[in-house]
């Protein structure tokens, strides 16, 4: 029965087999995929809209919590308050000085108190509750025998800590602590009382749509605005509040839960016939020559699997498939080279993560050697050679700030005049706006180091004076290194442009400014024979946040 058709379908040819196999097997699929997607869509929207709703639940709970961290606050503030504590635990001779008990009172605890429940809007009493014996001032002060049966009293004489209750008879929350007994003598307890509505009010206007309850740990609704549901289907969420016994419980009508998926599911269909149409489109046209040219690229693409990087791709084709290739083979040249880079900066960061601590404890135990035998030139010298290395490496860091990098270059100096017999004078013109700007380290010590080995060192008459200046231009920073050396003719100058001339140090600070700041930044040199040398460095204005960020996309 079957030799019949197979016939008839080997008669065709390859390309009307593939395209009439590839119907035939992408309509099975699509239907697959369809009814997948309704599913996945349909689930999808559900989580994102539970998820919605634990946002605003855990907003809600969050906004309970820092109300109640606000009331904890202020309990502490209260509890540690010195002059509260020596007045709730004065002793009976103390408490008998009335006119000093009642100026205390009046002078300090009232009007504290008063700005309090003047400031935390919500709470309508404020009391101290005392065992010592002075008398009751106001709801300020009360006696601990009006309370002394109550359960909530007794739980925080017994342990030091901040505890809430609900009172169900006057719809108000409460918090107790006692005062610390290391400052103060006998029992002593602060109130607080806020009204339900101040604690909960944003939770309940955020979640005011649908039925909202607040229990505590035994089940008790403290809030509700539940709504009748007859009969719906509800989704119920819950949270506990921090800190708390209290539970927020969250119900949700489950036909507002679930969206409408058919969107997408209309949106999936249209994208599925759009590829399929494109690939039989595809197929019908090149699949003589196609294949052939997939095989090799997969066969390409093994051998990168099994670790062939360094294979050489070839192929003289110009069409999408030729493409392909080039790509497959630039990606695999960029590879090669992320590889390196890797390996690179790999090795870079474990350098930059040599701990230094042993060279700045040697260089203190050689400092206070100096300073025993009041070598202090060698103590200056070594001070100066500490402050240069740390800023130098700088934890590793390529970035720094400009005040950094100025002391850094002054530390060197220290150095250089204390070796040369201060035979140059050193002279700092510094804008003060460029301190907190950013820099890259180390670009200007290898100026210095060349004004003063070319500069300052053959000058054959006079006294060689070296000028540091750093100063704001338009949107830019410019550093100025200057010598009163021999100067350089044109030619010398060229050269050292061309860093033809052993300035390794001068390339290695243009080539860093222009990997970190692009061209346009770096390195210009002023010369002329007989009056001196001027190197300015230029580099953009830079601030804190902006550095951090170039720097980590260079990186």
């Amino acid at each position: 029965m079957m030799k019949k058709p197979n016939r008839i379908f080997a008669r065709f040819r390859f390309k009307q087999k593939l395209f009439m196999s590839y119907l035939i097997v992408t309509i099975i699929p699509m239907m697959v995929l369809g009814v997948y997607s309704y599913g996945q869509s349909r689930e999808l929207l559900n989580d994102q809209a539970k998820q919605g709703i634990e946002r605003n639940i855990s907003t809600a709970v969050n906004s309970i919590a820092y109300k109640m961290d606000l009331y904890d606050n202020l309990i502490h503030l209260i509890v540690a308050n010195r002059t509260i504590q020596k007045i709730v635990s004065a002793s009976n001779g103390e408490a008998a000085d009335l006119s000093t008990l009642a100026n205390q009172l009046k002078e300090f605890l009232d009007p504290y108190f008063s700005m309090m429940l003047s400031t935390y809007h919500g709470i309508d009493k404020l009391t101290i509750y005392t065992e010592s014996q002075l008398p009751e001032y106001g709801d300020y002060l009360r006696s601990a025998k009006r309370v002394a049966d109550q359960s909530w009293y007794n739980a925080a004489v017994s342990k030091f800590g901040i505890r809430w209750y609900y009172d169900e008879s006057l719809n108000a929350a409460y918090a107790v602590c006692k005062f610390p007994e290391t400052f103060t003598s006998g029992h002593h307890v602060l109130f607080i009382r806020m009204s339900m509505e101040s604690l909960l009010m944003d939770s309940v206007n955020l979640l005011s749509d649908y039925g909202l309850i607040i229990s505590d740990s035994n089940g008790t609704p403290l809030f509700t605005n539940a709504r009748e549901t007859n009969g719906t289907h509800l989704m119920g969420i819950q949270k506990q509040i921090p800190n708390t016994n209290w539970t927020i419980h969250y119900y949700v009508p489950m036909n507002q839960v679930s969206g409408n998926p058919a969107p997408i599911l209309y949106a999936t269909f249209i994208v599925i016939g759009i590829c399929i149409g494109i690939m039989l489109i595809i197929i019908s046209l090149f699949a003589n020559g196609m294949l052939r040219r997939i095989y090799q690229l997969n066969y390409w693409m093994k051998r990168v699997e099994n670790g062939g990087l360094e294979l050489n791709i070839q192929h003289s084709s110009n069409d999408e498939i030729g493409e392909l290739i080039n790509r497959f083979a630039n990606m695999l040249s960029r590879i090669k080279e992320l590889i390196q880079e890797v390996r690179r900066k790999e090795l870079h960061r474990l350098q930059a993560q040599m701990n230094p601590h042993f060279l700045y404890n040697t260089l203190s135990s050689v400092n206070w050697k100096a300073l025993q035998t009041r070598s202090y030139e060698i103590s200056h010298i070594v001070t100066s050679l500490s402050k240069y290395y740390r800023t130098a490496l700088n934890k590793g860091d390529n970035h720094t700030t400009v005040r950094n990098e100025l002391e850094n270059v002054k530390s060197y100096l220290d150095i250089m005049l204390i070796t040369n017999d201060y035979l140059f004078d050193v002279i700092y013109e510094i804008d003060d706006d460029v301190y907190p700007l950013y820099t890259i380290n180390m670009i200007l010590q290898p100026l210095v180091e060349n004004a003063i080995k070319h500069g300052v060192h053959k000058k054959a008459e006079g006294r060689g004076t070296i000028t540091i200046s750093a100063s704001l231009g338009q949107g830019t920073v410019q550093f100025s290194i200057m010598d009163n050396g021999p100067g350089m003719d044109e030619e010398q100058v060229r050269k050292m442009m061309a860093f033809r001339s052993g300035g390794y140090g001068l390339r290695n600070v243009q080539e860093r400014i222009e990997l970190f700041f692009g061209t346009g930044y770096g390195l210009t040199v002023q010369s002329l024979a007989g009056i001196g040398t001027t190197m300015t460095i230029t580099i953009p204005q830079t601030e804190q946040d902006s550095a951090q960020l170039d720097w980590s996309e260079n990186r």
